[in-house]
């Protein structure tokens, strides 16, 4: 019987990966887990509950968002390549450009807007501050929550009703 290498789930995307070869890596309550990138890794760390939850993020339902973002004069090339880039990213559906902006579709589960917002300032691209940034900042706010509220095993309580059995 041959010895076959030791493999591991990435628990963001699902991916079998070879545990000699994963460097990005990250333990959760003495358990080692093993990621096919840093992008997944980086998803992991910041909402760990999400990826280790009885059911899997691989098998949950995909959270689309759709966002604009705008640039300080970025030229046509500079949006093009950005947009390529993010298309490579994992969780990007859709990076369009569109005037001084890209549209961007993706699943929260795999992307955030704040990695969206790294990855588009590592290619050069400056974002429009102003009422613009605040609206990325509300984004990523009510990205946050949704996804720690998608970790939250659903229990039917909500803010004026009890878990269920509490009264």
């Amino acid at each position: 019987m041959k010895n076959r290498p030791a493999t591991s789930r990435d628990p963001v995307c699902g991916m079998t990966v070879l545990i000699a070869d994963s460097t990005p890596t990250a333990s959760r309550r003495g358990i080692a887990f093993h990621f096919c990138s840093a992008q997944c890794r980086e998803r992991f760390v910041a909402t760990p509950a999400l990826n280790t939850a009885p059911v899997g993020n691989k098998d949950a339902a995909p959270i689309t968002k759709r966002r604009r973002l705008c640039f300080v004069s970025p030229g046509s090339a500079a949006l093009l390549g950005a947009a390529d880039e993010l298309r490579r990213m994992m969780g990007i559906a859709a990076a369009i450009p569109d005037g001084d902006g890209l549209v961007i579709e993706y699943n929260l589960h795999q992307a955030t807007l704040e990695q969206i917002e790294a990855a588009l300032s590592g290619a050069g691209l400056v974002l429009r501050s102003g009422v613009h940034g605040w609206r990325r900042a509300l984004w990523r706010f009510t990205e946050r929550n949704e996804v720690e509220n998608a970790a939250l095993p659903a229990n039917g309580s909500c803010c004026n009703r009890p878990p269920n059995g509490r009264r």
